[in-house]
């Protein structure tokens, strides 16, 4: 009786601890390194990571490097409202420059690499890193504090954008 008592404790803390222990101490890092739903992140199935290629349910799909975007998928809305998006999923920020024109960012921080949550300000035309308050050009060439925010080639045809992460 004695062992079968240590072996639900022990089920017991192996299942709690870890999610004790995140909801202590992984909070901050949490916060700092996800999208905060108030970024654009699309949610529902880690869009782009299974085996057909893509989640054109979600909107996209990837090949290789080309991640291609239908932009009449509900999910870009806030690209169409706010004038930017960011697909957390595949690190990638986009822009709306005009109802034709497109730009590309990678979505980690120049400055330490980290795939973080970024907010837009667009009287300066700069992406904001939500982890360390760096602010990032969108002309593509623009150095911020740590770095240049790295730009994709992106094509339109039709509703749909291609974005080449190389």
């Amino acid at each position: 009786m004695k062992r079968k008592n240590q072996n639900k404790r022990r089920e017991f803390l192996n299942n709690v601890c870890p999610t004790v222990a995140l909801a202590f101490m992984g909070v901050t890092v949490l916060e700092a390194c996800s999208s905060g739903g108030d970024d654009g992140d699309i949610t529902g199935g880690g869009g782009g990571s299974n085996n057909n290629g893509g989640s054109s349910n979600l909107g996209y799909t990837k090949s290789g490097n080309n991640v291609t975007i239908n932009l009449n998928h509900s999910n870009f809305n806030k690209l169409h409202s706010d004038g930017w998006f960011n697909l957390y999923q595949e690190k990638i920020l986009l822009l709306k420059i005009s109802s034709s024109s497109y730009r590309a960012f990678t979505g980690s921080c120049p400055h330490q690499g980290t795939h973080t949550a970024w907010s837009y300000n667009g009287s300066s035309s700069e992406f904001v890193c939500g982890q360390h308050g760096n602010s990032y050009k969108t002309d593509c060439s623009s150095s911020g504090v740590g770095g240049v925010l790295k730009c994709y080639s992106s094509s339109l045809s039709g509703n749909n954008l291609t974005v080449t992460k190389s």
